[in-house]
Formats: C-alpha cells, structure tokens, sequence
C-alpha cells in the first residue's frame, strides 16, 4: 500500500510538473536574487546597453541624412521638427528628378502634402504642392526655410507660390510654442559643425561618428560588467543551491543510495552545469536582447508603425514554435542526464573494480557496456542537437519573409522619391534590430529548457524527505543503562523481492557481547544498521530502556553508536582527521591514545608528515589493514557505548589481529557489543552467539550449547570459523 500510495504521488507530481514550463526555472530565480547587489547593477549595465545599442541603431539614419539628403544633418532636424509644428511633410525641391516648374530654382522647400487640422491648411491659400519662397522676410532654399519654421516665434509670414502659378502670395500662420523636446534638440545639433559643402559636411560626419565611438565605448563597457556580474550572480547561485542540494542529500535515509549513487553524482556535476548555462543565457539574452530590440522597435513604429505592426504580428508564431521545441529538448535532456548518471556509475564501477577487470581480462566486456550506455547518450545529444538547429533556420526564415515585404512596401516609393533612401535604410536595419534578438532568442529557449529539466531533477531531490524532518518535538534518549529489546523486527530493501530481515525478536543486556553468525546474505548487517535507523523498519520496534528509538531524536540516538564497517571506510583528509571523524574536538593525544590501542600509531609514525599526512582517495596510500586498524581507532576514541562491529580483520596480519583483539577487549569492558563474527577468537569472547539464517533467528545461546543443538551453527563453524580462527 504504502508503495503505491508513493507511485501515486509521484505521477500526480509529474502532472504538476508538466503543467508548468518553467516552474523549476523560476524556482532557481530564487536563489539569484539573494545576491541583488550584485545582480542590480548588472541588470543597471544590461539597460544601459540596450540603450547604447538602440543610439547605435538609431545613428544610422542621421549618418546617411548627411551623405545622402541635401539638406544635411541640420536642415533635416529643422526639417522635421518644421514638418511636426505645422502638420505637413515638406521636401527639397529637385529639377531632376520633379516635374520642371518654370521659375522656380531647385532647392526650394516644397509642400508635399497637408495633414488634416495643419495650420497652413486652415489659412485657406496654401496648399499641396505649393512652394515656400520666404518665412518672416527671410528668403533663400530650403535649408534657411526650414530653420526658420522650426524657430521659436508663434506667428509667421509665409511668402508661397503654387506649382501652377508664377504669382507669389503671402498668408499668416498661428502655431503652437516650440515644445521643449525640440528645443533641445536644437540646442544638441547646433553643438555639431554645419555646413552645405563637402568639407562642411564631413566634418559633420566626422563629429556625428566621434559621438556614436563614445556611445559604443560605453556600450561595451557595460557590457563587460553586465556578463561579468551575471557571471558572478549565477555562480553564487549554483554554490548555493549545489551547498543546499548536498546538506539535504546528507540527511537522505541511507535507503535513497541503496540502488546507486551515480544519478546523485550527475545531479552535482552535470545538472548543475546546465543549469549555470541556462542561468547565464537567461540574463545574457533573454533580460538583455528585448531591451536591445526595444529602441529598433520605438524607431521602426516612428518611420512607419503600420508596418511594423504587421511585422510584429509574426512574434505570436516563433512563442509557439518556441514551446513545441523546447518541450521536445525538456525531455530530451531528461532522459540525457539520466543517461549521464548510468555512465557516471558504470565508470565508477569499473575503475574501483579495475584489478578484477584486468585479473579477469573483461577490459572489452567492459568497454562494449560502457559503449551501450554512450550510444543511449549520443541519440540524445543528437535529437536535442536536431532541435536545437531547427530553430534558427525558421526564425531567420521568417525574418527573411518580414524584410522581402518591407523592401517590397517600400520599393514604389524609393523608386519615386530617392530622398527617401536613408528612411528605408533605418527601417531595413530597425527590422533586422528586432529580428537578430529573436534568432538568438530561439537558440535560448531550448538551453532554458534544459536547465529547467535539470532543476526538476535536483529540486525533486532537495524536496524528498529527509530523515531528520519527523525529529521536531521528539525527545533525546538516554545512554543505554539496561537492555536493547527487538520485538518482531522485519525490514526489506527497495526493489527487493523478500525481507532481509523477518520478525526478529531478541533482548540484548546492557554490556553484553552479541555475536551474530550466519550464510552471507542472512541479515547480519542489516539487523544492526537497522539499531541507528540507518533503515526506517517495516514492522515491529526496537526498544532502548524500554523507549522506542523511533521516537527519540536520531542526533541522539546515534551518538550512542560507534561503527565499525567490514569494508573500512577512509576519507580523502588527514590520518588525524580520520581518526577524529566522529569526534572532532579530540586534541592530538587522545586521538595518538587512540591508535595506540588500535595498534595503528606504530605505523602512522613511519609515514612522512605522521598524523598529518593526507591518505588520499579511498586511503589510497594505506594498506588493507592499515586502513582497518584507523577505522577501529575511529571508534575507541568516539568511546558510545554502543559499538557495532563487522568483523574485518581479513586483511590484517596474524599479529595485528591479536593486538586489536586485546584492544578490543579492552575496549569492550562495561560496554554493549554487536559483532558480526567471521573468526571464532571473536566467538568465544561474546557473551551469547545470535545464529541468522534467511533473515530470522535460527537460534541464540552460547558456542557450546549451539554447537550440539543448532546444526547450521556446528556447520558453519565447521566451514569457517574453526579454520578462521
């Protein structure tokens, strides 16, 4: 029941999860922002080179008003701010390329046409088409004509002639005061050299140029600190969440890594990397390139918001284009980091096991399983490859379309009115301003995908239930005073197919030495892992002084303990750190105290640095035996008065063993033991001998009432224990 009641929660998780694009994406936003004072600025440098970049966008039109139109920089700034005060669109009149108007030099500002409400309209006399031969008494071409129209006065004079007429009229017009925008604007261009003449006008474009290379400078300079501290925002975050990620996998019940600890491994090296990726592209692109295409968009809707409206209208298609593939690479990726874990563990596998590979010669039965599992991981990079290439192609595909249309829209009217050249050339590269963050952003998608398939697998690790989350309000227990009590104890591993442990019901005094015997595989060690709950049980309860040890705290609970495994474990640090493993504190005595009485500090002293010198990984640089004799010493200076002890002085010499034995027994005194006995020197010290078979208890007493009563204890003491011992 309680197997499919969790099979059941995890599909309805997985349904959550599948709900949500990006549910674990914004989770991971949460351990960005702890770091806002860093991240602030660089979002301050990430605006501030969108708006560089949208200047650098923008200058294109002012630098080829200067190459181009024959009014240059100054006259089209007049030029415009004139057309925007009397609601009109005005030209340069040009011989060539107009209709010949007798009387009329070329130069000459032109009405091109009339908005409906322009005050030169409402005078009744001026009309399209006509020309303006003089402003306020000032005559000359359109150059002077448009700087006085843009000027500050409300009321003018305006001296016209119509196109079919050599008479000259002259009509006053009332307009609004200058606005303050243009007067600046003004102000800002009248700092530039003007000019008519190519000279003139190259020096012109030579300031405009000198201010676009300070723009650029700055822009880059922005965007150097923006990747820098995005750079160092996202770092943060992943040490952050990879410390919590590690804290939690610390509290995990020892049954999560009963299976495999490769997949965990992945989750830190692997995942975590994709999520650095998906991070960095988040800030670098997704927050950075809408800011850089804003300024395209705010200049295209100024030269022509129709059809950059109707361009626009295709960001609706990429937004589903863009969800269908990224689905696609979310799975994809899954199954990719779950095929990176298999690999990690079969490595792992074989190269602690390489003596037995090379003593075998399976060194090609080896190779083709790793190569099985690294074809699983080629099909995925692949089909996520696949993807991942499609998208960019259909962007630019559809870009490719937007911009034939422009061009087209535009062609009749560049084809007529070449003075308007410099417009349609800032609209083709506003447009390809607005498409280029689109491309980059369909190459983004897929790796936000993936790090947010690898934030559902680590968040569905820091979300599983630690061992220490049912403690709150539990009371700590007591050191053993009088007897451990096993009422029908019954346990099985995950995926396992029958009990490692069956209603076992034992009582153990306090001080008493228990030896537990039996086949391999009979439930030994499970039974006295099972004394810390290093397995939560499936049925009966352990008692200590009558005081469930379920209902205590397990910090408490455990310090009653010390450990010592068959297979001793060494950890990448100092022989004193070692040593000191379960009592950190221990001064450099106690812990010398120790090892001597593991029979250890004989050689610790002949390897160079001593209790300092670093072991290496998995106590590489020790012996078998040198690395048992440590762990024993690891557990007479934790001094619990619990001790539970696999017996593992296969690999130590017959003189070692017997001084660890005298160490031990020692040791033993006033203190409670479960020994899981392999020789029978560590029989005949145990007070009562626990016979398992199959996972129960065949039978409990001491050597020589078992030995006539219990043939599986006479047989294997007949097998192992007598020549063992």
């Amino acid at each position: 029941m309680l197997a499919a009641s969790k099979v059941r929660s995890r599909e309805a998780t997985s349904r959550r999860q599948r709900g949500s694009t990006f549910k674990h994406f914004r989770r991971l936003l949460g351990y960005v922002w702890p770091h806002r004072r860093y991240l602030l600025p660089a979002i301050g440098c990430i605006l501030l080179m969108a708006v560089t970049f949208s200047l650098s966008i923008g200058s294109v039109l002012p630098v080829l008003t200067v190459l181009v139109k024959p009014q240059g920089l100054h006259g089209w700034v007049d030029q415009h701010i004139a057309q925007e005060r009397f609601g009109c669109e005005l030209a340069v009149y040009d011989r060539l390329r107009h209709r010949n108007v007798p009387g009329v030099p070329g130069g000459t500002a032109k009405i091109r046409s009339l908005k409906t409400g322009s005050p030169l309209a409402e005078t009744g006399q001026i009309h399209e088409g006509d020309f303006i031969l003089a402003v306020n008494g000032v005559a000359g071409n359109a150059i002077r004509i448009f700087r006085e129209l843009s000027g500050r006065p409300t009321s003018f004079s305006i001296q016209y002639r119509a196109a079919n007429s050599e008479e000259a009229g002259t009509a006053a017009v009332q307009v609004k005061p200058l606005d303050l925008k243009y007067a600046a604007l003004r102000r800002a261009v009248a700092r530039i050299p003007a000019g008519e003449s190519p000279e003139q006008r190259w020096r012109t474009l030579s300031v405009v140029l000198m201010l676009l290379l300070v723009v650029v400078f700055i822009g880059n300079v922005a965007r150097l600190f923006a990747q820098y501290l995005t750079v160092l925002v996202n770092s943060r975050a992943i040490l952050d969440l990879r410390r919590q990620m590690y804290r939690h996998v610390l509290n995990l019940p020892l049954s999560e890594f009963a299976q495999s600890t490769s997949d965990t491994m992945s989750k830190f090296i692997q995942d975590m990397n994709d999520i650095f990726r998906g991070l960095n592209n988040f800030f670098q692109k997704v927050v950075a390139e809408p800011f850089k295409a804003l300024g395209a968009v705010i200049l295209a809707l100024y030269l022509n918001w129709q059809v950059t409206v109707i361009v626009m209208l295709g960001a609706p298609l990429a937004v589903v284009l863009f969800r269908k593939l990224g689905k696609k690479v979310r799975r994809a990726n899954r199954k990719l980091l779950i095929s990176y874990g298999q690999m990690l563990g079969r490595l792992e596998s074989t190269l602690t096991g390489m003596r037995v590979v090379k003593g075998y010669t399976r060194e090609n039965h080896e190779r083709r399983h790793l190569f099985r599992i690294d074809r699983r991981v080629l099909k995925q990079q692949l089909r996520m490859g696949f993807i991942e290439a499609l998208t960019s192609p259909v962007v630019e595909m559809l870009g490719f379309v937007a911009a034939a249309g422009v061009i087209l829209y535009f062609a009749t009217d560049i084809l007529h009115r070449p003075d308007r050249t410099p417009e349609f050339m800032t609209m083709l590269i506003c447009l390809g301003a607005i498409f280029d963050p689109v491309r980059k952003l369909s190459s983004v998608y897929p790796k936000l995908q993936r790090a947010n398939a690898a934030a559902q697998r680590v968040f569905e690790l820091i979300d599983s239930p630690s061992e220490y989350d049912l403690d709150a309000g539990k009371p700590r227990i007591a050191p053993l005073q009088r007897a451990i009590e096993f009422e029908n104890v019954s346990f099985t591993y995950p995926n396992a197919n029958r009990p490692a442990v069956r209603n076992v019901s034992i009582t153990v005094n306090a001080g008493e030495i228990i030896a537990l015997v039996g086949p391999n595989g009979s439930g030994k060690t499970t039974l006295v892992s099972l004394l810390p709950r290093l397995f939560p049980l499936d049925e009966g309860r352990i008692l200590i002084d009558g005081q469930d040890i379920s209902q205590v705290t397990l910090r408490s609970l455990r310090e009653q303990f010390s450990l010592i495994t068959q297979e001793s474990v060494i950890f990448p640090d100092t022989i004193r750190a070692n040593i000191a493993y379960g009592r950190p504190d221990a001064s450099l005595p106690e812990i010398q105290d120790a090892a001597r009485k593991a029979f250890a500090d004989e050689f610790i002293r002949e390897i160079p640095g001593g209790y300092d010198s670093q072991v290496g990984e998995h106590g590489a640089t020790l012996s078998g035996g040198q690395r048992q004799r440590i762990a024993i010493a690891r557990a007479i200076l934790r001094d619990a008065p619990i001790l539970l002890f696999d017996e593992a002085t296969s690999q130590v010499d017959p003189e070692s063993e017997l001084k660890i034995h005298q160490a031990l027994e020692a040791f033993l005194k006033d203190r409670t033991a479960f020994v899981i006995a392999h020789r029978y020197s560590t029989i005949s010290e145990a007070d009562r001998v626990v016979v398992m078979d199959e996972g129960r208890v065949a039978a409990v007493g001491t050597h020589d009432h078992l030995f006539h009563s219990c043939p599986l204890y006479r047989r294997l003491y007949e097998t192992q224990f007598r020549h063992a011992g």
